[in-house]
């Protein structure tokens, strides 16, 4: 079936062509009923020659539509037309986060809202048992305003273009791929959660986790590789941020976040605890922001509130949150509609001086690591080292590394066996 602009499939007029993906076309549409613009996907024949595998896709299509979520792209209906199955997808306005990835990396307070919307998707998906193994920045949409749309669910997993074995088995993109989908095929929540992960990993550096020359070498660095820290590849990423990723791309599930909502958690304490900091700053500039947060919410609505609070605590004067912000806008109009006006207002800023960090034995943080291994995995060893350099006593580094555990209980544990080494 060839589709051109203009044909007519059904009740729907070709009026674009989106895009192609490992089981198909995707086709701007509008719906000669309702008038409505919609994303049409026309699954590829190879699909219709195996009867058990439309079959199965069939029924995840009903589950798809089942998943009614604002960071979901809706999928509206499904249909055979000229013996070829055809999907009606909501329609998003937007770009796809692996688009936007080409201009490299994104400011840090982005890519944590981005990934924050997905895995409240995911979360939604995994409650209602669906999983769909092939998170990556090619199935994240963002639309106007800065809201992610979680994508391809089910049809994307069949991907012939990354297939590792025959069809019915797990599949998905290299790149993206957790080490248990690689050794075996078999996908849960936490597969959706490493490949957020590498995901995210690549938004706030620029570049991928994992890569090599060949497939080969590509699955061998997913099974064994462990990454460069986000913080290290890219000073300007907080500590907790990319604590979260490292523990979202440890090897063995379950040492990694067990559920997307644990994930999301993460993600959220750097921004609370953030928000107090720099309070007469704050106070100073607060004029200036309410201005642009008005300026901004007209652009992008409600989530400008957040946007200007985190370029504040990013930025040191109001022309550089100003261009921080602008940055947001998509609309290159509104963008410089926004850039117009403001003040230029600076902050001053003060260098307080504070106590030289202590110096630990190489003894005293190898048994801190090891005691910390049973709960965070092979990034024990970073992290103790990094609070190392800046604690100023003992109790100050028991509480940094602490700080890592999610579990208040296995916290407690831990205290009590490193306690006795210091």
């Amino acid at each position: 079936m060839g589709i051109q602009v203009g044909d007519i499939l059904g009740d729907y007029q070709v009026t674009g062509i989106l895009g192609r993906g490992g089981m198909g076309k995707v086709y701007r549409v509008r719906s000669l009923l309702t008038e409505r613009e919609e994303a049409m996907k026309v699954v590829l024949p190879d699909l219709d020659e195996d009867p058990a595998l439309a079959d199965r896709f069939l029924r995840e299509i009903k589950v798809h539509a089942s998943l009614q979520h604002p960071n979901i792209a809706a999928l509206r209906t499904a249909l055979r037309i000229e013996g070829r199955l055809v999907m009606i997808l909501e329609l998003v306005e937007g770009i796809s986060l692996q688009e936007k990835l080409r201009d490299g990396p994104i400011d840090v307070p982005a890519a944590v809202s981005y990934s924050a919307q997905v895995l409240s998707a995911l979360a939604f998906a995994h409650e209602r048992g669906v999983i769909h193994r092939d998170v990556k920045p090619a199935n994240i949409l963002i639309a106007t305003g800065g809201v992610a749309k979680l994508t391809d669910f089910g049809i994307a997993r069949s991907s012939s273009a990354a297939r590792l074995t025959g069809a019915g088995l797990a599949v998905g993109t290299l790149a993206y791929m957790s080490p248990e989908q690689i050794r075996s095929g078999q996908a849960d929540a936490r597969s959706d959660i490493y490949s957020l992960g590498l995901t995210l990993y690549e938004m706030v550096t620029g570049r991928r986790a994992m890569e090599a020359a060949t497939e080969h070498a590509l699955m061998n660095a997913q099974l064994n590789t462990i990454p460069l820290e986000p913080a290290v590849v890219n000073a300007a990423i907080p500590h907790a941020v990319s604590a979260a990723v490292m523990r979202a791309l440890l090897k063995d599930p379950d040492h990694r976040f067990q559920t997307a909502g644990e994930f999301a958690a993460a993600l959220e304490h750097p921004r609370q605890s953030q928000s107090s900091s720099s309070p007469s700053a704050s106070r100073a500039l607060e004029p200036e922001l309410a201005e642009l947060e008005t300026r901004l919410s007209r652009a992008i609505g409600p989530i400008a509130r957040r946007l200007v609070s985190d370029a504040a605590r990013r930025h040191g004067s109001i022309s550089e949150i100003r261009r921080a912000l602008a940055a947001q806008i998509d609309d290159p109009k509104a963008r410089a509609e926004f850039l117009k006006t403001g003040s230029s207002t600076t902050v001053a800023t003060r260098l307080v001086a504070t106590p030289a960090p202590a110096a630990f034995d190489r003894a005293t943080l190898d048994h801190m690591a090891r005691a910390l291994a049973p709960y965070l995995g092979p990034i024990a060893t970073v992290l103790v080292n990094r609070a190392a350099r800046t604690a100023r006593s003992a109790e100050e580094l028991q509480n940094k590394v602490a700080a890592e555990i999610e579990s208040a209980e296995d916290r407690r544990r831990f205290l009590t066996a490193v306690r006795s080494a210091l």
